[in-house]
């Protein structure tokens, strides 16, 4: 089996560790250091190595931050040389067809409805939900606890954060960046940037 190389080695990137671990507990998971990102102790990361990437092992996107996991995409697998399989964890419920995608990571207790279509590179964090007969496209991370009702369509390179709910049948175009607790409703246009209206006020009693 071989060595599974996380492209990262910031706080995101360990906890994606852990659910690489849950996948695969015999694989030996090793980190590389991302320009631009700070890397954590903890992850005891190896520089970029100089002679390229190794073919010979395996690659997952370690960043959230969507322009940088993108970059990574454009440069080092645009050419299909480096292997880049799905990760799905076992308590997954499922009807996926991945044989045409690529990169894709689903954590744990996460559903996905009948006939949803992914594209690559997708990183699904757990406690999602997505609804039957919806899809998205390609470079979108999905924050814990996502709830999508059915016949959504999510575009490319979307941020949607924690606790985000999408009604059914919503369209959700490229570029899109939500921010926590916000729900979704008919059309997102592309290059959007979503917030609650929610606030909370902090209040000093004295």
């Amino acid at each position: 089996m071989t060595d599974i190389v996380i492209l990262g080695a910031g706080r995101f990137a360990l906890e994606l560790a852990t659910y690489l671990q849950e996948i695969e507990p015999g694989a030996t998971l090793r980190h590389l250091n991302v320009e631009g990102e700070a890397p954590c102790a903890a992850a005891q990361a190896q520089p970029w190595p100089e002679q390229g990437l190794d073919s010979r092992h395996r690659y997952v996107l370690g960043v959230a931050d969507i322009a940088m996991r993108q970059a990574l995409i454009d440069r080092y697998f645009s050419d299909g040389r480096l292997q880049a399989p799905n990760f799905v964890h076992p308590s997954v419920r499922h009807r996926l067809d991945l044989s045409g995608a690529r990169g894709n990571v689903i954590a744990a207790d996460t559903y996905l409805g009948v006939n949803v279509r992914l594209g690559s590179w997708n990183m699904i964090n757990y406690h999602c939900c997505v609804g039957h007969h919806s899809q998205l496209g390609d470079n979108n991370f999905l924050s814990p606890h996502f709830n999508a009702g059915n016949s959504i369509s999510v575009g490319s390179r979307c941020f949607l954060g924690l606790g985000t709910v999408v009604t059914p049948q919503t369209v959700i175009q490229d570029d899109v960046t939500v921010q926590a607790g916000c729900t979704l409703s008919e059309l997102i246009p592309a290059r959007s940037h979503c917030s609650s209206t929610a606030r909370q006020k902090i209040i000093q009693l004295v």
